[in-house]
């Protein structure tokens, strides 16, 4: 997992570490960092809202199907792959969005976890060397150093005692974390502390600190409800969403359980996330009404249409159903064969294999246009 953050973190690293180099403030190059990161993925939210758009025109002949042949699920299902081909509509085409965003995800989560390697370029080694110090100084507060949050953790440490730290870091590194952590923040709030439930004293920052985490959750709960009734309003078939409920308000508690055991900085970062992934959904449902739902499917069937005129080469949906109509005839064949052997004598068998084998071979010469001449020598038993 690990390596999978590191991999996929390095390309934004460059984009975070630019950032700060240009603001000097890290509150502001997260959030500069989130609108660019929204930018970068929005192709993909575009496609996955069109795909979304696009089934909502086709649902009312669907849901014609399944009454039709609601007690026929295999004629359900092809006709469902016919309509889709006539459509030229992908029921998978947003599963590598989906795939490639939540990739992307663990880029931008590793970038935010770790300040110190991607915007002080401190090296594992010394990283290594710093959490032994918090280990020694502070077991309580390095338990919450797990592989990902460990450099945030090393932070908060070291400004709480960066005498402990000279040895491990030097005194050049130390004034130079000293000075991040001065820049981590947000209206006077230092995101590099952890919010607490019931702070020493409720002062402006510790309200600050406080309220972080209830805004992403509340921010996450809105998301949640628009895009679930959003859905329910294309689809009108998704009834029953038991699962779907439960997760509605877990998710949101859960993010703001989290967020009380995280430094601010990542609380403040899915709040951010939270906030334009909404405004982008609202803006995205505005922008894709009917009727310019209808003009883009229309310009691409155009497009489709010259693309595959020659017929060299089938759309997606059409090979698809190729690949089933082959599949669906070598499993008649199959089950063909084995009614019309059942019973055969060795010596019978062997004659109908070899028949079979002649058939199929006069059907290639006919579809080629060649001559086939059939072997008359007479089989051995």
């Amino acid at each position: 997992m690990d390596f999978l953050y590191d991999l996929c973190g390095k390309p934004f690293g460059w984009i975070m570490r630019l950032i700060y180099m240009l603001v000097d403030n890290y509150a502001l190059a997260i959030l500069l960092f989130t609108i660019i990161t929204k930018l970068i993925l929005f192709p993909i939210s575009y496609k996955q809202q069109l795909n979304s758009a696009r089934m909502q025109r086709i649902n009312p002949k669907l849901e014609k199907l399944r009454k039709k042949y609601k007690d026929d699920p295999k004629k359900m299902q092809e006709e469902q792959m016919k309509l889709y081909q006539e459509e030229n509509f992908n029921p998978g085409a947003s599963c590598l969005p989906m795939f490639l965003q939540f990739f992307i995800l663990f880029g931008i989560l590793d970038v935010v976890y770790k300040p110190l390697s991607y915007i002080l370029r401190v090296g594992n080694d010394v990283i290594t060397a710093a959490f032994s110090v918090v280990e020694k100084i502070n077991p309580q507060l390095a338990q919450q150093g797990t592989s990902l949050r460990k450099e945030l953790t090393i932070l908060n440490a070291h400004h709480n005692d960066p005498s402990a730290f000279t040895e491990a870091l030097g005194s050049g590194l130390s004034e130079r974390m000293a000075d991040f952590y001065d820049k981590f923040s947000l209206f006077g709030i230092n995101l590099g502390q952890i919010p607490q439930w019931n702070p020493d004293v409720w002062n402006a920052t510790a309200i600050g600190l406080f309220m972080i985490p209830f805004l992403s959750g509340i921010i996450q709960l809105v998301l949640t409800v628009y895009m679930q009734v959003m859905q329910k309003k294309r689809n009108p078939a998704m009834k029953n969403m038991g699962c779907m409920n439960v997760m509605l308000y877990v998710m949101p508690i859960f993010s703001v359980w989290f967020a009380f055991q995280v430094p601010a900085g990542v609380g403040f970062y899915w709040v951010c996330s939270s906030f334009f992934s909404l405004v982008q959904s609202v803006g995205l449902n505005l922008y894709f009404t009917p009727e310019r739902t209808e003009r883009i499917c229309k310009k691409q069937e155009e497009k489709l249409a010259k693309k595959y005129n020659g017929g060299k080469k089938k759309p997606l949906m059409q090979r698809l159903m190729d690949q089933q109509g082959e599949l669906t005839q070598a499993q008649q064949q199959r089950q063909r064969y084995a009614e019309e052997t059942e019973g055969m004598s060795r010596t019978e068998l062997n004659k109908y294999n070899q028949q079979v084998i002649k058939d199929a071979r006069r059907r290639m010469a006919e579809k080629y246009g060649d001559t086939y001449e059939g072997d008359d020598t007479s089989e051995k038993s």
